[in-house]
C-alpha cells in the first residue's frame, strides 16, 4: 500500500475540515479566522497524491509581499562531492553598495517536509532577510521524495554552501566570514544538519542559523512526546501529516534516528555550533523538538533565542500577510541576522 493510500487513525477524507474540538479553544483567533474562511474547504495534502499538491502553486495561503531588493539571479550549481543534477538556486542581493569585504551571506532552505517545495516557497522570507539584513541571500532547491528520499536533500544542500565559499564567493561578491543559514520546517531541519556537518568537518564556519518551525526529531510520535500528544489535531500539520512526509523522505525507519535525518540525537561537539534564533509554534507538533534543539545549544554555552509563538499552529511564518505572529516571527530572523553579519552600526551599508 503506497503512503498516499494509507490513512491514519481520525482522519479525514473529504473537506471540510473544521478545526479539531482538542485546538479550537487554544488557537490564535487569527489564524481561526483564516482557516475558517479559506482554508477549511481545501483537500489536506496527505490526503491526495503528491502531483496534486506539487501542481497546486503556493503551498501555504497568506503571505506578504516581497520585501524591496537590488536584484534576484537564478543560479545552476555544480556539484563537488556528491552524484545527481545541478541544483537550482536564487540569489536575493540587497540595495545599495557592498560593505568593503563584500556581502554576508546566509544560505536559506525551504519547507514542504522535503516533498513538496520548490525555489520559489521562500521568496517572501528570503526577500525579507535580503533587505532588512543586508545579507545576500541563496535560496536552495533540492530534490524531493519519494523520487530522492533521504540524504539526497542532505547532499543537495551542502553543495549549495560549498557553492557559496567557492564559485558563489567571486560570482555573488560574498565575505564568506560573514555566512549564515536558514530554513522553515524541513529546511530548519536541513539548516540545522548543514551546521553540524560544518563544525564536524572543522569548516566553513557559520555564524548564526535561523530555525523556523524545524523536524529536529525524526523518531519523535504522539508516544513519546508532549507536543506531538497534545496537538495531533493541529491544522496544517496534525501528526498524521508529518508522519506521511517522515514515510517519504525516511522509507527505511533504520535512518530516523540518523543524525543527519534527526539533529537533536546529533552526538558531536554542540559549543562547536553557532548561536540559533528558533520560532515554535505553541501548537505545532513540532515544537517540544525545537525547543529541546534550543536548550541542547544553551547547555553547550551557545546562544539560543527560542520563541514560541503563542495559539500558533505550524505555518505561521509564511503568513505574515495575515498573522502577526508571522511578521514577528520574519522580524526575529531579520534582526538577528543583521545584529550579527553588522555588530557596529557604522559598518552597515546605507
Amino acid at each position: 500500500m503506497s503512503v498516499e493510500q494509507r490513512l491514519f487513525d481520525r482522519d479525514h477524507p473529504e473537506p471540510p475540515y473544521p478545526l479539531h474540538p482538542s485546538v479550537v479553544n487554544r488557537i490564535d483567533a487569527q489564524y481561526a479566522a483564516f482557516y475558517n474562511k479559506h482554508i477549511m474547504r481545501h483537500q489536506q495534502v496527505h490526503l491526495q497524491p503528491i502531483e496534486a499538491s506539487r501542481a497546486s502553486g503556493t503551498l501555504i495561503p497568506g503571505a506578504g509581499p516581497l520585501a524591496s531588493v537590488a536584484k534576484v539571479d537564478d543560479y545552476s550549481i555544480p556539484r563537488q562531492e556528491t552524484n545527481g543534477p545541478n541544483i537550482k538556486a536564487r540569489a536575493f542581493t540587497p540595495q545599495g553598495p557592498p560593505p568593503e569585504n563584500g556581502w554576508p551571506v546566509c544560505v536559506y532552505f525551504h519547507g514542504g517536509g522535503w516533498v513538496l517545495g520548490t525555489v520559489d516557497t521562500e521568496n517572501v522570507i528570503a526577500s525579507n532577510l535580503c533587505a532588512r539584513g543586508k545579507t545576500v541571500v541563496l535560496a536552495v532547491e533540492h530534490r524531493l521524495a519519494p523520487e530522492d528520499p533521504f540524504p539526497a536533500a542532505v547532499d543537495d544542500c551542502w553543495e549549495s554552501v560549498l557553492w557559496v565559499i567557492n564559485q558563489g564567493k567571486e560570482m555573488l561578491h560574498l565575505d564568506i566570514t560573514k555566512l549564515a543559514t536558514g530554513g522553515s520546517s524541513a529546511g530548519g531541519n536541513l539548516a540545522a544538519i548543514m551546521c553540524q556537518r560544518a563544525a564536524a568537518l572543522g569548516g566553513p564556519r557559520f555564524s548564526l542559523q535561523l530555525l523556523s518551525v524545524p523536524v529536529a526529531d525524526n523518531t519523535a510520535n504522539t508516544r513519546t512526546t508532549g507536543s506531538w500528544k497534545e496537538n495531533e489535531h493541529s491544522p496544517a500539520l496534525p501528526a498524521s501529516k508529518m508522519l506521511w512526509y517522515r514515510y517519504h523522505y525516511l522509507p527505511n525507519k533504520s535512518d530516523w534516528s540518523h543524525p543527519e535525518a534527526s539533529p537533536l540525537l546529533w552526538k558531536g561537539d554542540w559549543s562547536k555550533l553557532p548561536p540559533a534564533v528558533i520560532v515554535v509554534g505553541e501548537l505545532d507538533v513540532l515544537r517540544d523538538e525545537g525547543r529541546k534543539f534550543g536548550e541542547k545549544l544553551r547547555v553547550a554555552g551557545v546562544g539560543a533565542d527560542v520563541h514560541i509563538m503563542k495559539g500558533q499552529p505550524h505555518p505561521f511564518i509564511a503568513m505574515d500577510g495575515v498573522l502577526d505572529a508571522g511578521k514577528e516571527a520574519i522580524a526575529y530572523f531579520c534582526d538577528a541576522l543583521k545584529e550579527t553579519m553588522y555588530p557596529a552600526t557604522s559598518d552597515t551599508p546605507r
